[in-house]
């Protein structure tokens, strides 16, 4: 039988900028702490143009060349990144950001998604 995962690991304490400047960084209130790359951010984003469902494809440049420009608070549940590209379509809500946490034990994470994959390098 699966366990219900606490409702404090999808409860955001505190969002900042990492110290260089590259990533995003999210302390939950079970103590864990997620480091979300912009790269990684950009290639995930859950936007219908980017997840394939609108009818014209994003010619963005690759991650690399794109840099974050602002971020939006969206209600008390999430963030809509802003990149240099002109994206800014992408909603994370907070337990979607959790869901996809790049570190190494949330890859291994199984319980209400299916685990994922850290984009290439």
């Amino acid at each position: 039988m699966l366990k219900t995962p606490s409702t404090d690991r999808y409860r955001v304490l505190r969002r900042q900028l990492s110290e260089d400047g590259r990533a995003i960084e999210v302390h939950w209130a079970d103590g864990h702490r997620s480091t979300y790359p912009f790269k990684f951010l950009r290639g995930y984003c859950p936007c219908a143009d980017c997840q394939g469902h609108a009818r014209k494809a994003l010619n963005w440049q690759s991650p690399e060349d794109v840099e974050l420009v602002g971020v939006r608070m969206i209600g008390n549940y999430g963030i809509s990144p802003q990149w240099s590209d002109g994206h800014n379509t992408g909603i994370f809500s907070d337990n979607h950001l959790r869901r996809i946490c790049p570190c190494a034990d949330c890859i291994n994470w199984t319980g209400d998604t299916e685990s994922i994959s850290p984009l290439p390098e």
